[in-house]
């Protein structure tokens, strides 16, 4: 584990050592000086947050978490509640309640931890519209990839489908989907259409619940893209890809190299605005996460 130079010598405990990464890898974030520093000992604290990525910012915020932490359970999928819980019957008797908490250094940003395929993270922190529950099922541990249930309805996506439909101004419009962090670049290996939704009313909300499901407490608009709007028919795609920028002419003063003070893309949410027959195409292929058990002829290729 590295240490803060101004740290080393100092007596200190795991978790100091852990949550102060010094001033070479800590990048300035929302709340940087809300935080503040450890009494006495001057260091950098962690931020910590519920299993389900909610931040704990008051001690009787943390106290009504506990007592509202749910006793553990073991169901199957049949025996599932809507909202992805396991039925009353299913929870032990006499069982205690659990709240998981995990640290998070002060200049990174909170990442779910699921341990299996199918596990369940209910999201009651996260509000939409018919106050509908919302909850994230495990469907890839490598790379990290979940099934995002009740985040938007059929009104949201209309609306936002047909304002990108009207949008003529050059920068916003559908038009030939491009590469890059800088300019406009064609690339033959994404031949879809695609426009931006920057501050429409749908485009805001739905952002902003977007940085509620990653765990982000403080929304800012410079930490995220614009809504994109993609369209595909049956003649275009996207081959795999990252979605890690890269500025390979060097035209942006950003540092997108995350492992000192750099930032970068930390997450995808793709939300789909259409629905197609079982065989219609119109997949998402994650090319390293096929399911547990899946036999290797039966992957998409």
């Amino acid at each position: 584990m590295d240490i803060a130079p101004h740290l080393k010598g100092v007596t200190l405990s795991a978790m100091i050592k852990y949550c102060d990464m010094g001033v070479d890898r800590t990048t300035i974030q929302l709340d940087f000086e809300k935080n503040g520093r450890v009494p006495e000992i001057g260091s950098r604290p962690c931020h910590f947050h519920t299993r389900e990525g909610l931040r704990v910012t008051s001690l009787k915020q943390l106290v009504q978490l506990a007592r509202d932490a749910p006793i553990p359970g073991q169901c199957t999928e049949e025996e599932r509640n809507v909202d992805g819980t396991c039925g009353t019957d299913k929870v032990s008797e006499g069982g205690r309640r659990e709240l998981h908490l995990y640290a998070v250094q002060m200049s990174r940003n909170f990442i779910f931890a699921p341990k299996y395929v199918g596990e369940i993270f209910e999201l009651p922190h996260v509000k939409v519209p018919q106050n509908l529950p919302v909850w994230l099922e495990v469907i890839s541990l490598k790379p990290r990839v979940f099934d995002v249930f009740n985040f938007f309805d059929r009104e949201e996506s209309a609306a936002i489908v047909e304002k990108a439909i009207k949008e003529t101004s050059e920068t916003h419009r559908i038009k030939r989907s491009s590469t890059g962090a800088s300019g406009y670049n064609v690339n033959s290996q994404r031949t879809s259409e695609n426009g931006f939704d920057t501050h429409g009313k749908q485009a805001q909300a739905v952002k902003r619940r977007c940085m509620d499901v990653l765990g982000f407490d403080m929304y800012e608009e410079s930490l995220t893209d614009g809504l994109q709007v993609l369209r595909y028919n049956k003649t275009t795609a996207y081959i795999p890809h990252l979605d890690w920028i890269d500025d390979y002419q060097k035209q942006q003063e950003h540092d997108f190299d995350t492992e000192h003070l750099g930032s970068n893309r930390f997450a995808t949410i793709l939300l789909y605005m259409s629905d197609l027959e079982e065989g219609a195409g119109g997949e998402t292929v994650f090319s390293h996460g096929w399911p547990p058990k899946q036999l290797e002829e039966d992957r998409v290729q």
